[in-house]
């Protein structure tokens, strides 16, 4: 069965930004600041790529931290930048979704093969890192669906923002741990907050992606009232 050419297709539209920049290569360079969002997402990627080597290779925890610390900031940055000066694109929004969850898990895969096969591990360090990965366990798989076929990803609630907060300290903190014990006071707590708010965030997220028609429909109509409460006020002043 051929797909509907009108469908809002999410993926095609960011397949569409891309062919337009690629065709008209002096916009790129125009449109340079307006893309400052996206080039930090992009290098939350090669940041995850250089903490994921640094981790299972056994360097210095403490500069691993601060590369990992870097890149969790790109994440604040690049958000604040796009919702702020109107920089917002279909690309940037999906991209800078896959990235975080590509942080979160890369790290925390990298620290549990890099640290696991030193024996640093212990069981409640294992228990933690499912704690603070809550979200991104039960979301991710529905995260990577909605790039085929085309789902449109939900805007972030403050619910997902505070999770990201409280994992910025959790894993760092348990990482730390290995090396300072009573760092575990520290990552204990927060990964315990990261289950319970993560789970909430992921349940809201499964809940907007089944439903991203309904809520444009509703924003439409929304737009609508207000376009007509606006003509009815310039009449009501001709009028007068």
């Amino acid at each position: 069965m051929k797909k509907k050419e009108n469908k809002d297709w999410a993926f095609g539209k960011v397949v569409n930004e891309v062919k337009e920049l690629w065709k008209d290569r002096k916009l790129i360079g125009k449109l340079s600041v307006e893309n400052i969002p996206n080039f930090l997402t992009i290098s939350r990627f090669i940041i995850t790529f250089v903490v994921m080597y640094m981790l299972i290779t056994g360097e210095n925890i403490f500069v691993v931290i601060l590369i990992f610390v870097i890149g969790a900031l790109t994440d604040y940055f690049d958000g604040m930048l796009a919702r702020k000066y109107h920089w917002e694109s279909e690309f940037g929004r999906m991209a800078d979704m896959v990235a975080d969850r590509f942080l979160w898990v890369g790290t925390a895969l990298a620290f549990m093969f890099g640290y696991g096969v030193f024996g640093l591990l212990g069981g409640i360090i294992g228990l933690q890192l499912l704690f603070i990965l809550t979200r991104e366990i039960i979301s991710a798989p529905f995260v990577l669906i909605a790039f085929p076929t085309g789902t449109a990803l939900p805007p972030a609630r403050y619910v997902a923002k505070l999770t990201t907060f409280l994992q910025g300290f959790a894993l760092p903190a348990l990482i730390l741990s290995t090396i300072y014990p009573v760092m575990i006071w520290v990552s204990l707590p927060f990964s315990i907050l990261c289950f319970f708010i993560g789970f909430i965030s992921a349940v809201y997220y499964l809940k907007d992606i089944h439903a991203p028609f309904k809520t444009i429909k509703n924003n439409k109509m929304i737009m609508h009232i207000k376009n007509n409460v606006k003509k009815v006020r310039v009449n009501v002043k001709r009028n007068k």
